[in-house]
Formats: C-alpha cells, sequence, structure tokens
C-alpha cells in the first residue's frame, strides 16, 4: 500500500528555535548559542517530507495571517510543493512556536496558542486517500471528526494525544510521555485504534495492536534535536501505510530516527539504508 494524497490537517506556525545548555530556573537570564527560524507546526512539518517523497499533499489546519510570518509560511509552501488551497489566510495575526532545545536534544515548547484562530474543516475529502492529524487540532475539530471513518474509507492516523480519542483511528503515533500503557491497552482492546506506535527518544518503541506488542529497537544516534523526529515518523505512516506492517514500521522509525540524529530531511535512500539498522524483537 502507498498512498497518492494525502492531507495533512494540523499546526502551521513558524518555529522560533532557540539551543541552549539548559532551560533557565525562575528569575534567570540565558544565552542561546544558536536560533533559526523555520517553517513548523505538525501539518508543515509532515507535509514537507510528504512532498519531499513526491506525493501530492495538502494542508489544513489554523489560520495564517497575510503578516510577514504568513507571508513566510506561504512563500515555504509554494517552495516545496504543498497545496494549501483550502487554507485560510485572514487578518488575524500568525501564531508562532517558541522551541528551546538543551544540550541532551530534548525539548520544551512554547506555542502562542490556536484557540483564537479560525480552523479549517474535513468536508470534501473524497480525493483523498489517507489524512494525518496532530493532537492540537483535536479540539477544533472534534465535531466533524468522529464521522470521518464512518464516511469514507480514508486511513487516518493522528500524532500525539492530548484530547480523550473517542473516534476510530488506523494509526496513533504518541510518545510515551504523552499516554500511559493502561490507556493505550484500552484504545487497542475497545477497537477504536488499530495500532499504536509508542515512542521514547533513543529508547525501543512499542507497536501494540489486539496481535499483541512488537518492540522497536532504533538505531544508535545521539539525538541533536528531537524537534520534528515525531512527525518524521508519522508522516511516513501516512504516506506509505502498513500492509507491509513490520517494514514500514521499520522505516516510519528510520525517518524519525535521521531526524533527530542528524537534523537532516530524510531521503527515501537514506530511510531505506537506517531501516536495515533498526531491530524488531517480539515481547
Amino acid at each position: 500500500m502507498t498512498f497518492k494524497n494525502v492531507l495533512c490537517f494540523g499546526t502551521l506556525n513558524p518555529d522560533l528555535i532557540y539551543f541552549v545548555d539548559e532551560l533557565p530556573n525562575k528569575g534567570d537570564d540565558i544565552r542561546s548559542s544558536k536560533s533559526i527560524i523555520r517553517a513548523g507546526g505538525t501539518a508543515i512539518n509532515c507535509s514537507e517530507l510528504i512532498s519531499s517523497w513526491n506525493k501530492s499533499v495538502h494542508v489544513r489546519g489554523n489560520s495564517i495571517g497575510n503578516d510577514p510570518m504568513g507571508k513566510y509560511l506561504v512563500e515555504h509552501m509554494k517552495k516545496n510543493n504543498i497545496n494549501y488551497e483550502n487554507l485560510i489566510i485572514n487578518e488575524l495575526t500568525t501564531p508562532t512556536c517558541s522551541i528551546f532545545v538543551d544540550s541532551s536534544g530534548e525539548r520544551t515548547i512554547v506555542s502562542s496558542g490556536y484557540q483564537n484562530l479560525e480552523w479549517s474543516n474535513l468536508k470534501n475529502l473524497d480525493d483523498f486517500d489517507s489524512l494525518i492529524l496532530d493532537r492540537y487540532s483535536i479540539r477544533f475539530i472534534k465535531n466533524e471528526i468522529s464521522s470521518v471513518k464512518k464516511k469514507s474509507n480514508l486511513f487516518v492516523c493522528q500524532t500525539g494525544y492530548e484530547h480523550p480519542i473517542e473516534y476510530n483511528l488506523d494509526f496513533l503515533i504518541v510518545s510515551k510521555d504523552e499516554i500511559g500503557v493502561d490507556e493505550a491497552n484500552n484504545l487497542i482492546d475497545s477497537k477504536i485504534v488499530k495500532y499504536i506506535l509508542l515512542t521514547s527518544s533513543n529508547l525501543p518503541a512499542r507497536l501494540m495492536s489486539l496481535d499483541g506488542t512488537i518492540e522497536i529497537v532504533p538505531p544508535d544516534f545521539k539525538t541533536i534535536n528531537s524537534n520534528g523526529a515525531g512527525d518524521a515518523t508519522a508522516a511516513y505512516i501516512a504516506a506509505f501505510g502498513i500492509n507491509d506492517l513490520i517494514t514500514n514500521i521499520k522505516k516510519a522509525c528510520a525517518a524519525g530516527a535521521i531526524v533527530a540524529g542528524t537534523n537532516e530531511k530524510p531521503t527515501i535512500e537514506k530511510i531505506d539504508e537506517i531501516a536495515e539498522l533498526v531491530d524488531v524483537n517480539p515481547r
């Protein structure tokens, strides 16, 4: 299985990334050794990679403004062949996301918030065969999301977990810090979610389903910056599906490891190479 037209629904914002030795204590002052601005948010992170893998990809999600930050995002999407025709562009302020990356590569995120923005909808999905959602968008589309699987044959996956999942998903990619094993098991046992991939930086991931649990051991990469690693894993699943389950899970985890360990965009060739270093062990 490989999908032809993917919709990435979620957050879109510039990322303001600061590299620091450690986070400050209350009232302290710190200096960043390096800082960068890049187009970010789950919808953009995923769509940028999916486009680079020669897939047709669209984005929807929070509105962006006609301000300089919004225009920056539009130019980035044009440059990366990301279709944004159903994105809301208005006079509201484009949201930003400040990300502090410490010396271990772990990140702390401060978002400017999405609750006062306009949000796209989940209508007119017939042209898509795969849909990826991010956790931040769920509260804004909760009245629509429960009917998506009922009305279509879309492959639906979600990255991250924040709000209760009371709708059907084919795949959930989530950090072990965001959901407990018991709660994950309940989602599987109730058949609300078919597969859950529990990730945790350089530690082994777990693939959970009614068939049991599989441990996925990533290559021995030192994490430089984990920002976007989970999105890369989710993007691969949304683009290539799970018919060849073990092979594609290994490749999805390899995509995330490449981002975390090199800060480079994972090409298909590099993913195939690194996937050979991913071990899979039944539990």
